[in-house]
């Protein structure tokens, strides 16, 4: 049994001795397959970076093409939607027309100018007098309401007054 074991280790020093021979041999060796290695490492980026900036191109071509055509969509839609604005305020002046031709047919005759003036002035004067009691719930005195109004203070004053007057006669009746 002592023999085994030393054969054991004989053979175990000799492959020690064995591998720290072929050990020192590889490090030329290893230089050589490390540069040859390098080579084809920098040959395959250099094949990758290629091929990825065309893919790169490529995709930007696309998106630029697609970009272009939805631009082009977009214009269409723009102009075809002006034209049919345009078309509606066509038909819209030409109904105001109609309509305005129409409502002259049916109108009764005016017999003279001055009642229709006098309606229109009664309707500004309530239009007037109406911003003026506006003005005065919003809190202005009748001095600031008169230089908005372009009035006289006395014209304001006066509206008051007979707004006071009236409001009188119908806490009477």
């Amino acid at each position: 049994m002592d023999q085994v074991y030393i054969i054991l280790i004989g053979a175990g020093i000799i492959t020690m001795l064995l591998a720290l021979f072929i050990q020192r041999k590889s490090p030329a060796d290893h230089t050589a397959a490390i540069q040859t290695s390098r080579s084809t490492d920098k040959a395959d980026i250099e094949k990758n970076l290629q091929r990825l900036n065309k893919q790169f191109k490529q995709e930007t071509a696309l998106l630029s093409a697609e970009w272009q055509e939805t631009r082009a969509d977009l214009l269409r839609e723009i102009e075809f939607l002006q034209k049919r604005v345009e078309q509606l305020e066509q038909q819209l002046d030409e109904r105001v027309v109609v309509r305005e031709t129409a409502a002259a047919v049916e109108a009764p005759p005016v017999k003279s100018a001055e009642p229709v003036s006098e309606q229109v002035d009664m309707l500004a004067l309530r239009e007037r007098y109406r911003r003026v009691f506006e003005l005065s719930k919003e809190g202005l005195a009748p001095d600031e309401i008169a230089k908005r109004l372009g009035a006289g203070r006395g014209e304001i004053d006066l509206i008051f007054s007979l707004a006071q007057r009236n409001e009188r006669g119908f806490a009477d009746a």
